[in-house]
């Protein structure tokens, strides 16, 4: 089924007018051109979430496997000088995994379940003699600049992929500085997996076709 003009549809009532305003605000107030941008932050998100997908798989993994040669255990959290705060999401994680999968679950099931801003955790300052030096930074092979500058930019997509995730508005952003961002994170520990989210990941067609959809001349698809 070919989509259909979102203003053409009685959508603006079903979003509500709150939460359309700064849509509707970023286009002079222009009701059709508000939903049609609406549409398209959907369509711009979905994209983006996608790319982070491989981009947040490819990054823990990177990381879980040099501190697991490092500490010579794959539950190397048991040892390592991890903060209150993280030893309490890796507990947390546990529980949550006791309760879904009784005696079944794995260390790589932990790994996944352990949320993106403990990965970030792990290269804060305090940590940068224990873990980043002898074992993280063989996570990000291709990386060359300062640890703070990684941690950064992973902070920024990590954020920007919770806007997506819980439904904000992300049209004013550059997002094609975001999508580089992504891409040579991903080149930092693999140059494949770089290549992987350049080739695959739609956000860049879907920022080129903004102002068409704006227009009504391109429909947006979720």
């Amino acid at each position: 089924m070919n989509p259909v003009d979102p203003s053409t549809l009685r959508v603006d009532s079903v979003i509500g007018a709150r939460r359309l305003s700064p849509y509707s605000a970023a286009c002079g107030a222009d009701a059709a051109r508000a939903v049609r941008l609406y549409s398209w932050n959907i369509e711009a998100s979905a994209a983006l979430l996608g790319a982070y997908a491989a981009l947040e798989v490819g990054v823990r993994n990177a990381m879980h496997g040099q501190l697991t040669v490092f500490y010579d255990r794959p539950d190397w959290w048991e040892v390592a000088p991890l903060s209150t705060l993280q030893r309490e999401e890796v507990r947390g994680a546990s529980e949550y995994l006791d309760a879904r999968k009784p005696g079944t679950w794995t260390d790589g099931h932990l790994v996944a379940e352990l949320k993106n801003s403990f990965w970030e955790g792990l290269l804060v300052n305090r940590l940068h003699a224990a873990l980043w030096n002898p074992a993280l930074v063989r996570a990000f092979p291709n990386f060359t600049g300062r640890r703070g500058d990684l941690r950064d930019r992973m902070e920024r997509l990590r954020l920007l992929r919770n806007r997506a995730a819980h439904h904000e508005p992300i049209h004013e952003r550059d997002l094609r500085v975001d999508h580089r961002f992504m891409c040579d994170v991903a080149s930092y520990v693999s140059h494949d997996l770089g290549v992987w989210i350049a080739t695959h990941s739609r956000l860049p067609e879907v920022i080129d076709g903004r102002e068409d959809t704006l227009d009504g001349s391109r429909p947006t698809r979720f």
